[in-house]
């Protein structure tokens, strides 16, 4: 059977109606349609139902196993957002290291009679941070919109 697109399928079951349509009244009620949709993580009760006739438990067993999966498809998540709220916390105590190192560095670089060496690096640390909350403020609105 080949993969039709929607229109295709739309156009095929508009044929379908139609000719339904043209029939004698009588010939109409012989025709029936039935149309079920099922949407979900387990196979239809009905489908359910055919495995046990299959195989006996074989529905509990699929149950079961859905409900393992959803368990550790949340556990999974949890812990990816653990690890990205560690890695955040990691890296802002990482960059707060290395802001002070640099004004600790600037601060020696100034009482060691470099004060332009030691201003230029206060000034691009200062600059470095404030392009850095300032971009995050940036990224904060963006997500909004």
């Amino acid at each position: 059977m080949l993969a039709r697109t929607s229109s295709e399928s739309n156009e095929k079951v508009d044929e379908i109606i139609d000719e339904v349509e043209k029939l004698p009244e009588e010939e109409k009620q012989l025709v029936t349609r039935h149309l079920e949709v099922y949407q979900g993580d387990l196979p239809h009760p009905d489908i359910l139902h055919g495995y046990n006739q299959l195989y006996p438990k074989a529905a509990e067993e699929i149950i079961k196993n859905g409900i393992a999966e959803s368990e550790h498809r949340r556990m999974m998540d949890n812990k990816f957002l653990s690890s990205q709220v560690h890695a955040h916390y990691f890296g802002q105590i990482l960059a707060f290291i290395f802001g002070l190192v640099l004004v600790i560095g600037s601060i020696y670089l100034i009482r060691t009679d470099h004060p332009w060496a030691g201003g230029i690096l206060t000034g691009t640390t200062l600059l470095g941070a404030l392009g850095i909350f300032t971009n995050q403020n940036n990224n904060k609105n963006e997500e909004k919109k």
